[in-house]
This record gives C-alpha cells, structure tokens and sequence, in this order.
C-alpha cells in the first residue's frame, strides 16, 4: 500500500518487501578483478552473487576489499544459504543466523530482494506505489593535497558536479578559503578525526557543508557547527542513532555497512520519525550494487547529496562525463535493473 502520513515510507517498504514470497533452488557466485581507474590499489576485486528459483535469477554485490575475502564469501555463500519456499524476511533472518560479517549479509540479501520482485514481477516502488525520482548526487573523492585542482578536472567534465572529500590533515588555510570560494562541497569527511578547531575552520568557511565523521573526543562543538554534524561509520544499525553525541544534521545510510538493505530501511524510517534527512552512500560498489543504491535512493532520498555517482570502469581515464543528476527510469521486475539515464 501507499505511504500514509503517520507511517514512513521507508518502513512502508519494508513490510511489504519482508512480506515477500521467495523461492530459491541454486546459487552461484564469481569472483573478479575489474580495472577501475579510480581505484588506489589497482583492479577492484569484486564478487557478485546469484540465487536462482522458477528460472529467475536474482543478484546481489559483495563489496569487500580483497580477493581473499571474495573467495572466501563465495565459498560459504555456496555452502550455507538456506534454500527453499520463504517469506523474504523470515530467510532474511535465517541467514542472518549463520553470515556473520555485515558485507556478506548485505550481498545476500540483496540478491533474495532483488530475486523475490522478479518473482512477483515487480519492483521497489511497484511495492509502494512510488515512482522512483531524478537522484541528486556527490562525486567523492579521497584525501588530495590540492582538491581544488582536482575539482576542477570534474568539472571540466560536469560544470554543475557537487563533491564529498574526505579531509587532509595537512590543508593550509589558504586551501580551505580557496574550496570555499568554489561552493563545490556538499560534504568534508574527517573519517573520525580533526580536532575541534579542524572541524570549526572547515564549517566557518564553508557553513552550507555537512561536517561528516569528525572525531568524537573533539566535540562539544558550536551550535551552529553541531546543525551541520552528520554520521557514517558511526551507524550500522538502526538502534545506533540513539547513541551519537549529538543529534545529527543527516545519516549516511550503507546497506553494505549496515548488513543490508532492511537494516537500512528500518534506519530510513527510525530518521524519518526523528526528523532527520539522509542520503545514500556506497563502499565502492562497481556493480548490480551501484544500480540498487541508485533504486534506493530513487525512493527514499532523491533530493540528498547521496554519495552514488556513476564509477568509471575500464582501462581509460577515471575522468568522464557525468549528469547533473541521474534519472533512474521505471524499471523491469527486480531490484536495481536499470540504470539510470543522463539528464
């Protein structure tokens, strides 16, 4: 059913998804090492994951950071998922019982959503009876002595590209002024660290920023600074947005890092209720994964700085042509099945 207005539509989804028939009768999973030109450490190892039931199949992305952890998901992928007639939420909570790391849990189940509406030939927002809406997004990049420098090469490409950059330690002051003259930056990652006059000069010049990750020892912050404070790696579960030091200005909602995607939705619908905003972000998803992110978002945070941008794959430059925003179109059956068009 639709969203009403004393219930999230994060939590709408939810139920209706866990609510879910699934059947699964085999599963696959391949392991590969694929050349992203962003990528610091060379080819991205990558391990996408297959359960297949009535002849359809349904996929999911593991999204670790070694050949090593992939292989060794696809030897217990294969091993242990359970198989069979289910309620999606109830394999959901079986196969919780028995994949202990958060990245595997969340590829699984990603795979059984993405299975489950081929299944009942429909899709996230044929559940709720939502389109999906045009996905604003950040393009991120890691820590660079000269960011400014590298936002320009972006923006050769897309004059209207907005970033999250993660924070060097070592920028001057003249490096702050000059991102703040750029107004480019929706988001500065500290990655937990900064000290609390780090984390005032980066808000003082640019106030319209979200201050993501800074170091917890360094707060209490100013008021106004502590208005734009938002969390990552902080929350890996719903009941975690009780415990931050102060309330956040937006949460940074993983399914990978949160063990998948209904954690993730009941963490949408805790923020919801609380009045906090959110936006999607990804943990170098390459794949099906990406597409999925981009099917969330579509939903539940069009309007976010969500950290989603396309990823250049391949043996060319990491610099391409991106849109302004992406414009995810109603899709077949299944989770994340198309990708999205160019404004």
């Amino acid at each position: 059913m639709p969203p009403t207005s004393d219930q999230p539509l994060a939590a709408v989804l939810l139920d209706a998804l866990v609510a879910l028939p699934l059947v699964i009768e085999d599963i696959g999973c391949t392991v590969s090492d694929v050349p992203v030109p962003s990528y610091p450490d060379g080819p991205r190892p990558s391990a996408t994951v297959s359960l297949s039931g009535h002849g359809i199949i349904g996929r999911g992305e593991h999204v670790d950071w070694t050949r090593a952890d992939h292989e060794r998901f696809c030897t217990h992928a294969t091993e242990t998922v359970p198989h069979g007639r289910w309620g999606l939420g109830a394999w959901a909570a079986a196969m919780r019982e028995q994949t202990p790391w958060p990245y595997a849990r969340a590829a699984l189940e990603a795979a059984a959503i993405d299975l489950a509406l081929r299944q009942a030939g429909t899709t996230l927002g044929g559940l709720v009876d939502v389109l999906p809406r045009p996905v604003r997004f950040v393009l991120s990049f890691g820590r660079r002595a000269d960011p400014a420098a590298e936002i320009a090469r972006w923006r050769e490409q897309g004059p209207g590209l907005l970033f999250k950059i993660d924070v060097d330690p070592g920028w001057t002051t003249a490096t702050y002024e000059t991102l703040g003259r750029l107004e480019a930056v929706a988001i500065l990652d500290f990655k937990g660290g900064g000290s609390a006059r780090d984390h005032e000069h980066a808000h003082c010049v640019m106030p319209e920023a979200l201050i993501e990750d800074p170091a917890v020892a360094a707060a209490p912050w100013s008021a106004s600074l502590a208005a734009r404070v938002s969390f990552d790696a902080l929350v890996t579960c719903a009941g975690d947005l009780t415990r931050l030091p102060v309330p956040p200005a937006a949460i940074n909602i993983k399914p990978a890092r949160m063990g998948g995607v209904l954690e993730a939705l009941r963490c949408a619908a805790a923020c919801d209720v609380a009045r906090v905003p959110i936006y999607f972000g990804g943990m170098f998803e390459i794949g099906v994964g990406r597409r999925q992110l981009w099917a969330l978002a579509a939903l539940l945070a069009p309007d976010g700085p969500n950290d989603v941008a396309p990823i250049v794959t391949g043996t060319g430059s990491a610099f391409a042509r991106l849109p302004s925003v992406l414009r995810v179109p109603a899709p077949s059956p299944g989770f994340g099945r198309c990708a999205p068009s160019d404004t």
